[in-house]
């Protein structure tokens, strides 16, 4: 007998993709079970949440909403997915968190080399942005020991004139 593997969802999980609370789901799990519809469970008595359970409860919650009761919605969707919801010797429980896990852990992966990936580049931008400014730091001590110089070659310049009166400007 071969073992066949259906992805299943803890309570968190299905509440979550329903957008309600752990509390209602369980309420209405309990609903649909006093109406013979049957959940998984796993070795701690836990439910777990199938594919086709999830059809089924989307169709309750479509129901709630155009303001049907927590009983009829039940019987109704009870009827419509009870011989859906038998389960069968084969079925193994695979948990989605540990689906999860292994997808987190490969994103994180991913994540961790885009990160080391963009790391690289922004110490190579560093070297060049220092590499730039060790070149502006070498162009401005140049200008600056120029300018020193032309400095103390007009200072030279004046001390070799002779002083003159103010009143001889015109003379050269």
């Amino acid at each position: 007998m071969e073992n066949t593997f259906e992805r299943t969802y803890w309570a968190n999980d299905v509440a979550e993709l329903l957008g309600i609370s752990t509390s209602a789901l369980r309420k209405w799990s309990l609903r649909l079970e006093s109406e013979g519809y049957h959940f998984l469970r796993d070795e701690h008595d836990r439910r777990a949440y199938r594919e086709s359970d999830l059809v089924a409860l989307r169709k309750m919650q479509e129901f709630l909403s155009a303001k049907m009761s927590l009983e009829n919605a039940a019987k109704a969707v009870a009827t419509m997915y009870s011989e859906r919801s038998d389960t069968t010797p084969g079925t193994s429980i695979v948990p989605a968190e540990k689906d999860r896990s292994e997808e987190r852990f490969r994103s994180l992966e991913t994540k961790v080399d885009e990160l080391i990936e963009l790391n690289k580049k922004l110490v190579q931008q560093l070297h060049q942005r220092d590499e730039t400014d060790r070149e502006r730091y070498a162009r401005f001590d140049l200008l600056l020991s120029e300018v020193t110089e032309t400095r103390r070659m007009l200072a030279a310049a004046q001390e070799q004139q002779p002083e003159k009166k103010w009143w001889q400007f015109w003379k050269n």
